[in-house]
């Protein structure tokens, strides 16, 4: 079993010490402004430096590390590929153990400090050091001790080397991954992009929230038709929410937030988790009220992520600082991440926050009737034509510009939702109707669509869609909408904007 230790340790330098090791390195004209940086962009300092393994990360058979944290082995498998003890079962970061790898095999020192020294535990190199041993595939070894950062220079470190006493400082890129436990090698990728694992079929997605209502988002029945489809996905629930789009640009991050999950690190690695979480790992119960449940159906294969307490650390002034949510995902089942909560986007979400706006948008070829009334006038259009290139259009049956008609279609259909009517239907005045649209299909079996505009005032209006009060929109639409329709009836330009 692989845990973060919550032990701290403190290591103090005496005054004296500090002096005469700030001497030792002045005299040896190391400077504070050398900086390190990460492995994968580090270049190399020059010479002098003195070497004591020169081989490559492929040669090493066996690393073992022992700080105050962990005991861990690295070691070469039969796969060709490096296995860490307590985590054969997790995702490794392959990446991360080949620089291990690479430190050990070619180890190298900036400079000697001391030889012989006979108080090694002001270095931080007594029985406290960092202990790593490595052996190599020509059974050569080499054992290294970590101590202290240099009290002049963070970005170096005491080390000293086999059996001797020499001390030896050191590039502190090259040895801080040893101070850290073993879970530092798994990988936190949990999931691949959406687009670079093909763009899979998301079938349905459940969400359930503490102390929140369920959701759940299917696939639009319209999908498998002939229909044009701008949003492939539909609420099913909540029940007020049932059969409204789920827009596929603002929906995407709550859609595809199983894709690409990153972790921000990795709290514990054991068997049969969540449920096993052992009394004295410190996580017992942090997931006997889930923050959120999530399960996604992708290509007829569930997936799940579980995500419990808040991972918390305290700053200077005792303060919580969030690190992210302690989480589960079912297809690594030994493995208990901290997800950051900008990647939950499951966690703040609402019907209104993801639903389509455009909420009714017939595609102009696949309707037989359109009707709009208002308080001052009925216009009945019909499509006649068997195609785009045999298309005309009428007025109470006289034939119309063809242009003109679908400009003020296109207007109709352009109306936006400013909200949700309420999430719990509302007794509303239903006098007098301001607009009523009504579309008939060719396809006689699909039933017609009615929109009906009432003014709740404020400049709202609400949107009955076939008889059920679902959205806001603004009145500007409609003030619009009496303008274009006076304006189509003298042939004057349509404006599409209100």
């Amino acid at each position: 079993m692989k845990k973060i230790s919550k032990k701290v340790k403190t290591l103090i330098f005496s005054s004296s010490g500090l002096v005469i090791l700030a001497a030792v390195l002045l005299l040896l004209k190391l400077t504070a402004d050398e900086e390190s940086t990460r492995d994968d962009i580090i270049s190399e300092p020059e010479l002098p430096h003195i070497h004591f393994t020169e081989l490559d990360a492929e040669e090493v058979r066996i690393i073992s590390v022992k700080n105050e944290f962990d005991e861990y082995m690295i070691a070469w498998g039969l796969s060709d590929r490096f296995m860490v003890s307590g985590l054969l079962n997790a995702p490794l970061n392959e990446s991360r153990l080949h620089t291990a790898a690479r430190y050990v095999s070619g180890f190298w020192v900036r400079d000697i400090v001391e030889e012989n020294a006979e108080n090694l535990e002001q270095y931080g190199l007594g029985d406290t050091a960092v202990q790593v041993s490595a052996v190599f595939k020509n059974d050569e070894t080499i054992n290294i001790y970590i101590g202290d950062k240099t009290p002049t220079a963070e970005n170096m470190a005491f080390v000293r080397v086999g059996d001797d006493n020499n001390v030896y400082i050191v590039w502190s890129y090259m040895v801080d991954m040893f101070r850290e436990s073993s879970l530092q090698f798994v990988s936190l990728d949990i999931t691949g992009d959406y687009y670079s694992v093909g763009s899979p079929q998301i079938e349905k997605l459940t969400v359930e929230r503490l102390g929140t209502e369920r959701y759940v988002i299917e696939l639009n029945p319209d999908v498998f038709t002939e229909e044009i489809v701008f949003n492939p996905h539909i609420f099913v629930e909540p029940a007020y929410a049932f059969g409204l789009e789920v827009d596929a640009t603002r929906g995407q991050s709550v859609m595809h937030g199983l894709f690409g999950l990153t972790a921000s690190s990795v709290a514990y690695v054991g068997e049969g988790l969540p449920r096993n979480l052992p009394e004295d790992s410190g996580f017992d119960g942090i997931f006997d009220e889930p923050v959120a449940y999530v399960e996604m159906i992708i290509d007829g294969v569930t997936y799940t992520l579980l995500v419990g307490e808040r991972a918390v650390m305290q700053n200077e002034n005792a303060e919580d600082i969030l690190l992210g949510y302690y989480a589960f995902f079912s297809e690594q089942p030994d493995v208990l991440y901290v997800i950051p909560p900008e990647m939950l986007t499951w966690l703040n979400f609402d019907v209104e926050s993801i639903m389509a706006v455009m909420f009714i948008r017939p595609y102009i070829y696949t309707v037989s009737d359109f009707i709009i009334e208002t308080p001052s006038r009925v216009l009945n259009f019909r499509f006649a034509g068997d195609s785009r290139d045999n298309e005309v259009y009428y007025l109470d049956g006289e034939p119309v510009d063809t242009s003109a008609f679908k400009d003020l279609y296109i207007y109709a259909i352009s109306v936006s939702a400013t909200g949700l009517w309420s999430e719990e239907p509302k007794e509303f005045e239903v006098e007098p109707l301001l607009a009523r649209y009504t579309f008939k299909y060719r396809d006689r079996s699909k039933p017609d669509t009615t929109l009906e505009f009432y003014d709740a005032g404020n400049m709202t209006g609400v949107v009955v869609l076939d008889g059920r009060p679902l959205f806001t929109v603004s009145l500007m639409y409609l003030n619009r909408l009496e303008q274009n329709i006076e304006a189509y009836l003298k042939g004057e330009p349509i404006i599409n904007s209100w």
